[in-house]
């Protein structure tokens, strides 16, 4: 059956994370981290795409950045407290999957593959964050199904790997993965937030005309926005500029997953590409360890150095810190970043203090490269985005550096 939205007590409305969204994406634009969007002119669209947990609770609401018609980011809110952080990520560009395109090709799977089941629902999830796949409720007579299919390209997800510790293609829930004590402390940073979004937002903007409100420079204005400090970096080669400036040479380079299961692969792909050490994916795949259905281990450093003739160091770490990050950003040294079933790059920090109507408020952002979505155009594949850090669970690092 389709899943159907709960009222429980973590429950963030639309109004909210709108408020939430339009806060942060006005301190995005103050940062050099948007510096892409800076001589636009922004306005947060309030109607949202809804993504649930695959255990049934509404987890995020997608809001379009637009410049005019175009649409530049993504905000990325929190439709629970049990997230930790109001907005979780700012992902650059238009989005990269069409949602009603894919719900046709879905559909023609359903009728060859089950023809002997009726439809009875279906539901957008988030089904291994941060991947997004169409969740469908099939009844006969006698059986019912409850399937998710990628909304990219199109497959029938499992709902748990072959092969534990392992980075490729199955579903598990971002809500249920979190552990009391880990969700409490989430929902006290969470209330701390948006207790400061309920601030700028309280008296004639309170209530439902909070979506009259749209353009991020009056966001700045009326909250008095300021941003008082700021330690950014992206990977890049020539260390005499900053990477905002225009002479700076930026090395990093998006490569797209192959295949479903091949978000670990693409993402050493990317790494090794950085270093000059230039491979196919499925060269790439068998010395990480690769089985198809399952991916690859988490721990692929030693692959990561066979591929270089061990010329690069690579060091596995299962207890990631935002400080060990930042070092490694500061050496340019890029790293493949674990999240519970799932391999993306990072090649950039933020860390932003804003003032805002007096009151300090921090944030702390990864600047990911990311394989997922696939995309039959691999040059159409792939996201990048800035990442709160506080509200994502890390499961592990790969560091890399040259072996001099």
């Amino acid at each position: 059956m389709a899943v159907r939205r709960t009222t429980n007590n973590d429950f963030v409305s639309r109004e909210e994370a709108y408020a939430s969204a339009l806060l942060e994406a006005a301190k995005f634009s103050l940062s050099s981290s948007s510096e892409a969007l800076k001589t636009r002119s922004l306005a947060l669209d309030p109607n949202a795409i809804e993504l649930f947990d695959i255990n049934g609770h509404l987890l995020f609401y997608d809001f379009a950045l637009q410049s005019g018609r175009i649409q530049v980011a993504t905000v990325r809110a929190a439709a629970s407290r049990a997230v930790g952080k109001p907005v979780v990520s700012i992902r650059l560009g238009a989005q990269k999957w069409d949602l009603e395109a894919s719900k046709r090709r879905i559909g023609e799977i359903l009728q060859g593959r089950f023809s002997q089941f009726k439809v009875v629902g279906t539901t957008l999830v988030c089904y291994s964050y941060p991947k997004v796949g169409l969740m469908v409720g099939l009844r006969n007579d006698t059986e019912r199904l409850q399937l998710v299919f990628d909304i990219s390209d199109f497959s029938l997800i499992p709902t748990r790997p072959e092969r534990e510790n392992s980075e490729g293609v199955y579903s598990w829930s971002f809500l249920d993965s979190l552990d009391p004590r880990t969700a409490e402390t989430n929902r006290k940073n969470y209330e701390q937030a948006a207790s400061l979004t309920k601030r700028v937002f309280e008296g004639e903007y309170g209530g439902e005309s909070i979506y009259r409100i749209s353009e991020i420079a009056a966001v700045r204005d009326f909250s008095k926005l300021v941003l008082k400090t700021r330690a950014e970096k992206k990977l890049q080669f020539c260390t005499h500029y900053t990477h905002d400036e225009d002479g700076s040479h930026h090395c990093f380079i998006l490569h797209a997953q192959q295949l479903s299961d091949y978000c670990s692969v693409a993402t050493c792909q990317m790494i090794l590409c950085y270093y000059r050490y230039y491979y196919g994916q499925n060269d790439i795949a068998p010395s990480l360890g690769y089985t198809s259905g399952n991916g690859c281990p988490a721990d692929v450093s030693a692959g990561y150095e066979s591929l270089s003739n061990n010329h690069l160091n690579a060091t596995y770490d299962t207890t990631p810190s935002w400080t060990e990050a930042c070092n490694q950003i500061n050496k340019l040294q890029p790293m493949k970043s674990g999240v519970p079933g799932h391999a993306r790059a990072i090649a950039g920090y933020s860390r932003n203090m804003f003032s805002i109507l007096g009151a300090d408020d921090s944030d702390r952002k990864l600047f990911v490269y990311d394989p997922w979505p696939w995309n039959a155009d691999l040059k159409a594949g792939g996201d990048v985005y800035w990442e709160d850090w506080d509200s994502i669970t890390h499961t592990n690092f790969v560091y890399t550096k040259l072996d001099y």
